[in-house]
């Protein structure tokens, strides 16, 4: 049986269907023996049919990690093994069929979960990760709908350069979602490629993403554009969000907010958010280098704030199927600033496999309790500086 077949053996069985009894009930007329016949034909038809239009996909990602100044453990540093860090978990089904006209009806489901536990991830939400289905055509572009990753993510993720060597190093504090967040309810637009330019356009109602983040309607709305020109590229996105519930101490360190005094409780502060992002890459050569730089601004009743980040770095082959990585992110919130320098290794394995190490070293200003990357992955420094190392595997299917 080819992988393929055995992937959708699997989703037999993960999607209930009694594929032996369905083939007893079509074959009940003939014989004993042609019941056995036909119910083994029956179940391979299932099987193929399933496998013509589903694949199953999946990402395990597990390792050490080891991280400087804790505040909740006294300023002494840890060692942890932590899954799901640099690439989270997830078990995904896509599905596409062919209609009239050119079009395709196509889904997406994917279940994040901790490899540590077996529990879910993103809140307890089955399909966390993602949850769509909609239409698309190769001239006229794509249309979904339910629950999926806004512009900043399609476009301006893979520009991230700290953050592919480590999430530790993803945009401070994640404000402009560029490590990947979700809009629920949403309507999306992408286009097809035009020579190399795409272009989109999201709106979502999106009363939570989470069910502790009920906090105002989160109407999102992303628009995006990206270019690709072989050797080099160029992408521009846009958010706003309204009623966003954000969590300043906790992702950056901070004490102190458009007024609010924080605490370190896992208060939250609702701002209305703008993002504006602009990134790009250029090869020379076997080098890469990539640079991105994004400004968000958040606005209630007390007044408003932006935060600007700048990032720049590349990637180069060092060895043979080995990839050396560095990344320079500074970053601006009013009159605080963080610092933070990225080296990362990556060395495949297999076509689907790879091993990776990283070393990340943040300072901000005084009185910040550092955290690095999207502030979500780890517990805040007890003093403005912050170290990060880790060694993990990767493996995809």
């Amino acid at each position: 049986m080819t992988t393929r077949k055995k992937y959708a053996a699997m989703l037999v069985c993960l999607l209930g269907m009694n594929a032996a009894a369905m083939a007893d009930e079509s074959s009940e007329q003939g014989t004993e023996g042609s019941n056995s016949d036909n119910g083994g034909a029956t179940v391979g038809n299932i099987i193929d049919r399933i496998s013509d239009h589903v694949t199953l996909y999946g990402v395990l990602d597990y390792g050490v990690s080891y991280v400087s100044y804790v505040s909740d453990e006294g300023g002494e540093s840890n060692t942890r093994v932590r899954d799901g860090v640099n690439w989270g978990n997830r078990l995904g089904l896509k599905g596409e069929q062919d209609l009239n006209y050119g079009l395709k009806a196509i889904f997406t489901l994917e279940h994040g979960f901790n490899l540590s536990d077996g529990t879910t991830s993103q809140y307890g939400t089955t399909w966390g990760r993602q949850a769509f289905a909609g239409l698309e055509h190769d001239d006229y572009g794509t249309l979904t709908f339910g629950r999926q990753y806004d512009f900043i993510f399609d476009y301006l993720n893979q520009l991230n350069i700290g953050g592919y060597a480590s999430v530790y190093a993803g945009h401070h504090g994640d404000f402009d979602r560029i490590s990947g967040w979700r809009v629920d309810k949403s309507v999306k637009y992408q286009s097809p490629s035009f020579g190399g330019l795409k272009f989109g356009a999201m709106y979502g109602t999106d009363g939570s993403t989470y069910a502790f983040q009920d906090s105002g309607s989160n109407e999102t709305f992303s628009l995006g554009a990206t270019y690709f020109g072989g050797n080099w590229g160029l992408s521009a996105v846009y958010l706003n969000i309204k009623d966003n519930a954000i969590y300043p101490d906790l992702q950056i360190g901070v004490t102190e907010f458009l007024g609010q005094t924080l605490n370190f409780d896992g208060s939250a502060v609702v701002v209305d958010q703008e993002t504006i992002g602009v990134g790009g890459f250029y090869q020379v050569g076997d080098m890469t280098l990539v640079a991105n730089s994004t400004q968000t601004k958040f606005e209630n009743d007390n007044g408003e704030e932006k935060q600007n980040v700048y990032e720049a770095g590349g990637y180069y082959p060092v060895f043979d199927k080995t990839l050396a990585i560095v990344g320079y992110q500074h970053s601006k919130l009013e009159d605080d600033k963080w610092d933070q320098v990225t080296f990362g290794l990556k060395h495949d394995l297999s076509e689907k496999t790879w091993v990776y190490a990283s070393y990340s070293w943040m300072r901000a200003s005084e009185g910040i309790k550092a955290n690095q990357g999207a502030g979500w992955y780890l517990e805040n420094s007890s003093d403005n500086r912050q170290d990060t190392a880790r060694v993990g595997i990767i493996y995809t299917f």
